[in-house]
């Protein structure tokens, strides 16, 4: 089984489609995962019904209590045996099965696993990739599940996907040289893949590829290019026309941004946004950066043509002043609407001591330990806080246990390692701050200003002599 597009399906499936997608949109969340996901244990080949049916249970999740979720998981519990009785016979029956369960709640790993089998069984790869994606993304700490999507992306020939998903896992564990090895193999893999798509295919086929490849680089932020960015703008306006849905006008806000069309961008998210119907802390995020892009290009203006504006320098604090607030009341709303995450909590934090609020900042690191991947950089933004405040024995605490899980050279350790000679400093132990500023100097005698440290250090010590 292929996964396929709405041109590669016949008409009547393209109007059932259709028929069901333009439904969903007026009627609620619940019915609209029922419809869709009637549409998908017809169709279970067609993506962008898979695509859609996952929004849909994503946005009901958001808005799901935590009672209900285990209501659906334990129910879905006795099903499992079921399900894998009939997925031996069945496999795509087995894979309805379990649509049925996570229609109930998407937050399911057990049922989300069963269907990853199913997949396999079915000769699906992208259902297996799709379901393990699920879970990736909902429970990221979950390594041996990231292991499995790797695997699960590389036999549905997604080779770059699987290495951003394992560069995310090997990041977490920088000292691991046989994780670091397996990464190259990872890259390798990856490279071969794009070799092969040079060397395969048609023209036409290529030009599709590169489009998608084009889409896929925009997603992950590295085209600045405008007039890419117009080229996509026009795919996707089209992509609209036959498909009405949220990941596109995603990406279709993403170009805009590229674009530097930030009201367009802006007007597209929110459109995202109002069909989600739930705050969605990452398209929250995309949208205020469109916003704050827009005044810094106020700003730019301001600063580069004074002369054309009335107060110039007034209108340029006064916006600066906007962005900030605006950033500040964004984060805030972020974290008291989903105070179980630990990333929006530690982004707070950067905006709390970016305005000297040390004590807000010092509690919202500490809610950010949570998580495995901010824990380093919390204990060193702890010991900038303590540092601050003058408690200088905390704050070497902080820096020594962020120490450890860092890898000498770089330029977090460099900064780690600066800032507790400062700590040493301001509490008046310049030997162990010197023997900091020595550890940086060896390395690297450029670093911020360091080599006038040093350099003071030994002048005053020589005219002492």
């Amino acid at each position: 089984m292929e996964r396929k597009k709405l041109n590669q399906v016949s008409i009547s499936v393209r109007e059932s489609y259709n028929r069901v997608a333009k439904s969903t949109a007026s009627v609620d969340v619940d019915s609209a995962v029922d419809m869709m996901k009637d549409i998908v244990k017809l169709y279970p080949d067609l993506g962008p019904a898979r695509d859609r049916l996952r929004e849909l249970e994503r946005h009901k999740s958001l808005t799901q209590s935590a009672l209900s979720k285990i209501i659906a998981v334990i129910g879905s519990v006795f099903m499992l045996p079921v399900i894998r009785i009939v997925m031996s016979k069945n496999p795509v029956k087995a894979m309805a099965m379990c649509e049925d369960q996570l229609a109930k709640s998407l937050d399911n790993p057990m049922m989300l696993n069963t269907l990853a089998d199913a997949g396999r069984a079915a000769d699906a790869p992208f259902v297996t990739a799709e379901a393990l994606r699920v879970i990736f993304d909902l429970h990221p700490a979950n390594e041996v599940n990231a292991r499995k999507l790797v695997e699960a992306l590389q036999s549905n020939n997604q080779a770059r996907e699987a290495l951003k998903v394992f560069s995310e896992l090997a990041a977490r564990h920088p000292r691991d040289l046989e994780m670091q090895a397996e990464l190259r193999s990872i890259m390798a893999l990856a490279s071969m893949e794009r070799g092969k798509w040079e060397e395969e295919g048609s023209s036409q086929q290529k030009a599709n590829d590169k489009d998608a490849q084009v889409a896929q680089q925009l997603m992950d932020g590295t085209i600045h290019d405008a007039d890419q960015a117009h080229t996509l703008i026009e795919k996707f306006t089209a992509d609209l026309a036959a498909n009405d849905s949220v990941d596109i006008r995603r990406k279709l806000a993403e170009a805009y941004l590229v674009a530097k069309d930030y009201d367009s961008a802006i007007r597209e998210m929110k459109m995202v946004a109002k069909k989600i119907g739930a705050l969605d802390p990452m398209l929250d995020k995309s949208i205020e950066r469109a916003y704050i892009a827009q005044i810094n290009q106020a700003v730019d203006e301001l600063k580069n043509n004074p002369a054309a504006y009335d107060k110039p320098e007034e209108q340029i604090a006064a916006l600066t002043a906007q962005r900030e607030d605006y950033r500040l009341h964004r984060a805030q709303v972020r974290v008291d609407t989903y105070p179980n995450d630990a990333l929006l909590h530690f982004d707070l934090g950067e905006i709390y001591f970016e305005r000297g609020n040390v004590d807000g900042a010092l509690v919202e690191y500490q809610q950010a330990m949570r998580s495995p991947q901010k824990r380093t950089a919390c204990l060193l933004k702890l010991g900038r806080c303590f540092e601050a405040k003058g408690q200088y024995d905390i704050a070497v605490e902080q820096y020594q246990a962020a120490m450890k899980d860092m890898i000498a050279g770089t330029d977090q350790r460099l900064e780690t390692v600066y800032y507790l000679g400062n700590t040493y400093e301001k509490a008046g132990d310049m030997a162990k701050a010197i023997d900091c500023y020595k550890d940086i100097y060896q390395s690297r005698a450029g670093y911020r200003d360091v080599a006038k440290r040093i350099n003071d250090y030994y002048s005053k010590h020589a005219a002492q002599i």
